[in-house]
């Protein structure tokens, strides 16, 4: 009898497993009909089923907040972790459907699905849920740590706006946070163009949709030029805002046209969006490897 045959009907219940046992199984003989619950203290608990020539695991983080020590609120950190998952799932990595519990302050489940070939073996299985769940604590944190969100301008009324909170919309799928300018609120004392500076300079890039005039014309140098964030334009194609903002799409590096179709918007988005990333990260790597005080390696 092989380690599974006696589970060859149908089961309710997931058969429980430490890590020491995970270890010895063959996980690509394990039956459709059976899904293994790992619990073991020094590895993320876990659920693993097959479905077809993938392995299934539902990986689970429970935040206990009576006990909870991080600088962020439990779940504050659960909606970063969320966010992170969405934004390694965007980036190819293999993760995804991301989910909290939460019936109360004191308990918050967070879970979310690693997928991996049945031709790996327990070992190669066991270290890549280990990487997931660090992946995710890792950028859960950095989202939290440094800005990850992303300021959108452009006309916001009527037509207009729903096509912003279509953008919006997109984002967030994506994994982060957004800010259309006119539904943040206003400070007694700010200035309209201090106020977007206060959201362009908090973060991550910026995206400006560009197909009719609006404050956006007088916004947008602000942004891109006086304070050199990385700023994405979009633009439906035969229509433009102005001309007079077609030099400085040549000279400024950080800023970028993107043209799209009205039936291919959210693509030409995430397009602009890993535009904007790579940007980011490869700004960072010319400053690491060019500035005596951010230079890898020196103290």
């Amino acid at each position: 009898m092989t380690e599974f045959e006696q589970f060859d009907g149908e089961t309710d219940e997931p058969l429980e497993v430490d890590l020491a046992t995970l270890r010895q199984k063959n996980l690509g003989r394990l039956p459709k009909n059976l899904a293994l619950h790992v619990l073991d203290d020094n590895f993320p608990e876990c659920t693993i089923w097959r479905d077809g020539s993938e392995l299934v695991i539902q990986i689970e983080e429970h935040i206990y907040t009576k006990y909870w020590e991080h600088k962020f609120h439990g779940r504050v950190f659960a909606d970063a972790m969320v966010r992170a998952i969405l934004r390694l799932g965007s980036e190819g990595y293999p993760v995804g459907n991301p989910e909290i519990d939460c019936d109360d302050d004191v308990h918050i489940f967070i879970r979310w699905q690693l997928t991996l070939a049945t031709g790996l073996g327990s070992e190669a299985v066991i270290k890549g849920i280990e990487a997931s769940f660090d992946q995710v604590w890792r950028r859960a944190n950095s989202i939290l740590q440094n800005s990850d969100s992303v300021l959108i301008l452009g006309k916001d009324n009527g037509a207009a706006l729903e096509k912003l909170k279509k953008i919006s919309s997109t984002l967030e799928q994506r994994g982060y946070y957004t800010y259309i300018i006119r539904e943040q609120p206003d400070r007694l004392g700010e200035s309209l163009i201090q106020k977007v500076l206060r959201y362009a300079l908090s973060s991550k890039f910026i995206v400006v949709e560009n197909s009719e005039p609006s404050g956006h014309l007088y916004e947008l140098p602000h942004v891109a030029k006086l304070a050199e964030c990385v700023t994405v334009v979009l633009q439906e194609e035969g229509t433009g805002a102005t001309w007079m903002f077609e030099d400085a799409f040549f000279k400024h590096r950080n800023l970028k046209r993107f043209s799209y179709r009205t039936d291919n918007l959210e693509a030409v988005l995430i397009g602009a969006t890993e535009w904007a990333e790579k940007f980011f990260r490869d700004f960072g790597e010319f400053q690491a490897q060019s500035l005596p005080w951010l230079r890898k390696g020196t103290e």
